[in-house]
């Protein structure tokens, strides 16, 4: 008997292999945003306020003088 259809077999296992890549990739991002995440988000919003008041002009940077 030939049996017409679609072959079960390859869809799961493909379904399989692409469940596993997506969950690896989600993984890696992850350890790589805990690794190189250094704000947080309050202090995010410390730097962007502190940036804006720099462009205003309300806050000047520090500058490092030279030495003599």
């Amino acid at each position: 008997m030939n049996e017409e259809g679609i072959p079960i077999f390859p869809l799961i296992l493909g379904s399989l292999v692409l469940c596993y890549f997506g969950f690896e990739v989600n993984r890696q991002r992850h350890k790589l945003r805990t690794i190189f995440n250094v704000f947080d988000r309050e202090e995010s919003e410390l730097a962007d306020l502190l940036e804006r008041w720099v462009e205003a002009g309300d806050l000047k940077p520090y500058v490092i003088p030279e030495p003599i």
